[in-house]
């Protein structure tokens, strides 16, 4: 062998390339991977709105939630709508006839939110984000919007549910 072969490593023998080609990146190649990246997130921002407003909303009609005697005043119950377990409500007893239903996520982060009978407020324990029981509008914290709510029927003791109540810019600000 030689002089220079006993000097160099056998792993390099092997992999002749040296450090400075395999990390080099061109100016040309740097351009075409940001403006991928670039158009990819332009693309994404413009098509998941489009995708939102043109989604048909699914009408809920009227679903059966349970008896009137199931709840007392004060108490708080958990459900689904037809089985689709990605969304709780809940119903609250106001009052003897005073019934109101929110979904159960917060919409700061989705924590599961609560009624408090006692201090008359639904509480996201996560966060300690508040909410007004009678209209779903936030009272402190740091939820950026009320609670979606839906209308609630009576109909011979039987609650049913239909769909949100909507939000108006002169009732929330």
């Amino acid at each position: 062998m030689s002089e220079d072969n006993k000097k160099i490593p056998a792993w390099k023998a092997d992999f002749p390339i040296k450090k400075r080609e395999a990390a080099y990146v061109s100016r040309k190649e740097f351009i075409k991977l940001i403006t991928f990246f670039s158009g990819t997130l332009a693309l994404a921002n413009v098509a998941i709105p489009a995708f939102n407003f043109f989604k048909e909303e699914k009408e809920i009609g009227q679903y059966f939630v349970g008896l009137t005697t199931d709840l007392n005043v004060g108490g708080m119950r958990t459900f689904y709508i037809n089985e689709d377990h990605r969304t709780p409500y809940m119903l609250i007893r106001l009052a003897e006839d005073k019934w109101k239903v929110f979904e159960q996520k917060c919409t700061h982060l989705s924590c599961s939110v609560l009624y408090n009978h006692n201090e008359k407020v639904i509480e996201c324990p996560c966060h300690h984000g508040f909410f007004n029981p009678e209209d779903g509008s936030v009272i402190q914290g740091p939820p950026p919007r009320p609670l979606p709510q839906l209308t609630v029927v009576i109909k011979e003791d039987k609650i049913f549910v239909t769909d949100f109540v909507k939000v108006t810019e002169e009732s929330h600000g």
